[in-house]
């Protein structure tokens, strides 16, 4: 006999088989029971969750030689040739392959014929969104009027694609994605009935990828089955499944955490060493700030993890404050659109990664107008800018003593700059490039930059950042054009090629000044000029 795959085998035979859809199979039931069959049917929902199987059961219930029935006895010549789709009056058609007018066309001119055996002539059209726009006002004259003996069962994971004149004359049920403690219940039942000895990690690497998709589960499950055999450990099942570990995930919230852009750059180039899909990459990557996020809040029940993966994530959501994290995924979610275009997606996950790790922790508004109140009249406002000491030695506003969360000069080098007059910050402005240009944006990632006011914008080569020096320089022009969108002011670019890390124009030339702005600020004297 030729192999069955797990997800065939394990096909659920009655209503009450069904996993995570109980709205839908007491509907059902119900209306079996007291025999209020409708004519047409529209199953919704994501992938793998038990539309067309549920369609299956509801003909099988029907036509049983035993029914109509909510519990169909599944070994009559009806509900055998269901299951294995070669009933006679049972049609399983593919949308996506009988799209058009003539295929319809030829079910309306059979639905006129009575069933060949049984009582119903059932037609089960899967991903039914995609029939052309004819097919579906073919379609739409055999729904309104439909002979007796005939239903219909729409399936489909794009409602929102099937004309309202369809789904106002069906009974629409809309299948939910299944918990994980769901597919981990079903993934420990065939391993027991398989013999398959699988070691508690693995079975959480199946869940989180299968996304709430049984069958996605269980395909997962065969293919470790078919590299390691009977016996899967979490080592080969990241190999057979060509997924990436989850200490990656780790590695990259930790560096967005410390502010970190060496670490984040060494990710984004393991990922692509890997050859691991940048934009999965990212789209994991999400899901796990979401998951940081709702834990942070306390809302434990809407994060679908296993016990280990929450106490892990529990611990790096207290490195963030909520707001931080909200900012985190806004900018993800915006950079996924530059992946998705650029034709190096590699580099392109690099300069999102760096630009997360850039970001830097958002200051409570009331903290911030304090410390402005204790800085006004002890700085002359007229006397030119005021260059903030670089984040990665201690952050703006922040309390002397405490040593800031930057990591060092070399992972983040990019110093914002206050003004007296309130411009707008440097990693703004950093933001607004990578929006424009997200090249240019990871050069001046790598680079020292500050505001001589109403005059220049500074950019200090350092480093490894030398080697930009020349890119840069062609791009000089258009710098000039981002900052004046930016700033609102034209100001000058000027470029330091030969600087060491920490320089910036020395502007303060006055010390009484210089030692009140520190005493406000909590900074320290990087270089005296």
């Amino acid at each position: 006999m030729a192999y069955r795959v797990l997800s065939r085998r394990y096909r659920p035979r009655v209503f009450e088989d069904l996993l995570g859809q109980p709205h839908v199979t007491r509907t059902l039931s119900n209306a079996i029971a007291e025999e209020r069959i409708g004519h047409a049917y529209l199953f919704t929902g994501p992938r793998g969750v038990g539309k067309t199987t549920a369609a299956r059961l509801l003909a099988k219930a029907l036509n049983c030689a035993k029914g109509p029935t909510v519990t169909p006895c599944n070994e009559c010549s009806s509900c055998r040739e269901i299951d294995e789709s070669r009933s006679m009056d049972v049609y399983e058609i593919d949308g996506a392959s009988n799209t058009g007018v003539d295929n319809i066309r030829e079910i309306k001119s059979n639905v006129q014929y009575p069933p060949s055996r049984d009582r119903y002539k059932i037609y089960i059209i899967d991903e039914v969104h995609m029939l052309s726009q004819g097919a579906f006002n073919a379609l739409l004259k055999t729904l309104e009027e439909p002979p007796e003996h005939v239903i219909f069962i729409f399936a489909t994971t794009e409602p929102h694609k099937v004309p309202l004149t369809i789904q106002s004359r069906c009974q629409r049920f809309d299948f939910r994605k299944l918990r994980s403690s769901m597919i981990l219940q079903s993934i420990n039942a065939i391993a027991d009935k398989e013999g398959i000895n699988i070691d508690d990690a693995s079975k959480e690497v199946i869940t989180r990828y299968a996304q709430g998709s049984l069958r996605d589960a269980q395909s997962l499950l065969e293919q470790a089955l078919s590299y390691s055999g009977k016996t899967i450990t979490q080592e080969e099942i990241y190999k057979s499944l060509g997924v990436l570990e989850r200490d990656v995930i780790v590695k990259a919230v930790n560096a967005m955490a410390h502010h970190d852009v060496g670490e984040a750059a060494l990710v984004a180039r393991e990922v692509d060493a890997r050859g691991y899909d940048p934009k999965r990459f990212v789209e994991e990557l999400l899901s796990s700030l979401r998951d940081i996020y709702l834990l942070s809040m306390s809302l434990d029940d809407l994060v679908e993890l296993s016990d280990t993966e929450t106490v892990a994530l529990k611990k790096l959501s207290a490195l963030f404050t909520q707001d931080d994290l909200i900012r985190l995924m806004n900018t993800i979610s915006r950079g996924m659109e530059l992946i998705l275009r650029s034709t190096q997606s590699g580099i392109a996950l690099e300069i999102l990664l760096i630009m997360a790790a850039s970001l830097k922790p958002i200051l409570p508004i009331d903290q911030i107008l304090s410390d402005l109140k204790k800085l006004k009249g002890s700085v002359d406002q007229t006397g030119g800018a005021l260059t903030r000491p670089p984040f990665d030695e201690r952050p703006a506003f922040e309390k002397p003593g405490n040593e800031g969360a930057g990591g060092t000069a070399a992972s983040n080098p990019a110093a914002a700059t206050v003004t007296a007059s309130g411009e707008k910050t440097l990693n703004g402005f950093l933001e607004y490039v990578f929006q424009k240009n997200g090249p240019i944006a990871a050069e001046l990632g790598e680079a020292n930059i500050s505001i001589e006011k109403n005059s220049a914008v500074h950019i200090f080569m350092t480093g490894n950042a030398k080697n930009s020096f020349t890119d840069l320089e062609k791009n000089r022009d258009i710098l000039r054009q981002y900052v004046k969108e930016y700033f609102g002011i034209q100001y000058d670019v000027i470029l330091h090629k030969n600087a060491v890390s920490g320089d910036s124009p020395a502007i303060i030339k006055d010390d009484q000044k210089l030692n009140k702005l520190l005493d406000v600020f909590g900074g320290k004297v990087i270089k005296k000029m």
